[in-house]
């Protein structure tokens, strides 16, 4: 394994760029990012708190580089290094390898990763890295298709099939959003609820945007598909489709997924850089992308960082159901979290699980919230 400083030994260089940016921007992100360059000083990755890498497409990468680079500079010097782009291995198993080697590296020294990727097959590599960290890990994939297939059917998958039955893996829960019925098997759902795994409609997520910002607090890798942005603001996508999440929403959910105090990689896919004729897509990719720096700019070290005991705490009782139900609330904040107990009493302890305001309201109303229940199935 590569020390910290040693990973750039696995990336080229950031080449010369031409960056887009307005004459009235004085302070661009370029101005405090440690950038791996051919020539001059290596960028110190020890002192970064966030790293960011492009790995499939170095082309695409850059371009995406060109307009963030432009931005307005969010972060404070120094906070923000960029690798630049994975070098290919001999083969696609090489490859896969090192791109292991470095986001487990990377994990260990608990940076935060943004990654500049190509398809959702890196969703596998990067699952198979948190594996490594022996600690189990919560994921959260935004895009117009969810990833399970039946078991005749296995290798259509990019990610969610093997990631479910890799015997050594440590996936403990997935949450999908954004997915459009008319692009789904209706089997796919029960598969979905057999895993007690959350799914979230496009439709009812917009029609309240705020609700997709518990799974991101409950999440440790969010992989957003430019798939499911629609087609009128992001074109060079693999599969492209009139419906979606418009380009500020996206925004919006970048943002929810910094601001969460435990999510640790945060990844970009679904590009066809073919069809991006002008450079709108990946315009798009790197506001997306400085929208997620400015929520880790923003992030309130609530839990798993505060002291929950220490929230203001809500005692629920639902006698029809015969559960009682405890939420906390941050102080910081404001956000919520209910706790689930493990269903066997001879574990004395319990999970903290994120929730929103509208859980809370549930469960005043005397129903027990589907977010609650199926961590509760779950633990059982």
């Amino acid at each position: 394994m590569p020390s910290l400083q040693e990973i750039l030994l696995y990336f080229d260089p950031v080449g010369p760029l031409a960056v887009h940016t307005d004459d009235r921007i004085l302070n661009p992100v370029s101005g405090n990012t440690g950038i791996h360059r051919k020539k001059g000083k290596k960028p110190n990755i020890g002192a970064a708190k966030i790293v960011l890498a492009g790995i499939g497409n170095p082309a695409l990468a850059d371009e995406i580089r060109s307009y963030l680079y432009g931005l307005s500079g969010v972060l404070p010097a120094g906070d923000l290094v960029d690798l630049g782009n994975f070098r290919e291995g001999k083969t696609g198993a090489d490859t896969r390898i090192g791109i292991m080697d470095v986001i487990t590296e990377l994990g260990k020294a608990h940076k935060i990763v943004v990654l500049i990727g190509r398809d959702t097959h890196d969703v596998l590599t990067c699952g198979k890295a948190y594996t490594r960290l022996e600690t189990p890990y919560n994921l959260a994939v935004i895009d117009s298709v969810i990833d399970i297939m039946p078991e005749a059917e296995a290798h259509r998958s990019h990610y969610l099939n093997e990631l479910v039955k890799e015997p050594d893996g440590c996936l403990y829960d997935f949450v999908h959003m954004g997915y459009q019925s008319y692009l789904n098997e209706t089997d796919c759902f029960d598969r979905m609820g057999e895993l007690y795994f959350e799914y979230h409609r496009l439709g009812a997520l917009r029609e309240d945007m705020r609700e997709s910002e518990p799974v991101f607090r409950n999440s440790d890798l969010v992989f957003l598909s430019m798939n499911a942005i629609r087609q009128t603001e992001a074109p060079g996508v693999t599969f492209p489709s009139a419906n979606g999440f418009t380009a500020e929403e996206s925004c919006q959910l970048a943002r929810f997924a910094g601001l969460s105090d435990k999510l640790t990689l945060f990844g970009l896919a679904g590009f066809q850089p073919e069809r991006d004729k002008s450079g709108q897509t990946s315009a798009l990719a790197a506001q997306i992308i400085w929208h997620f720096l400015q929520g880790v700019l923003q992030r309130k070290a609530d839990y798993p960082f505060g002291d929950i005991k220490l929230y203001q705490k809500y005692l629920i009782n639902l006698p029809n159901t015969g559960y009682n139900l405890t939420f906390y609330k941050s102080p910081a904040s404001g956000r919520w979290w209910v706790e689930v107990p493990y269903p066997d009493t001879k574990y004395a302890r319990s999970l903290y699980l994120a929730c929103s305001p509208r859980d809370y309201q549930v469960a005043s109303d005397g129903e027990v919230p589907d977010r609650w229940w199926n961590h509760y199935r779950r633990l059982s």
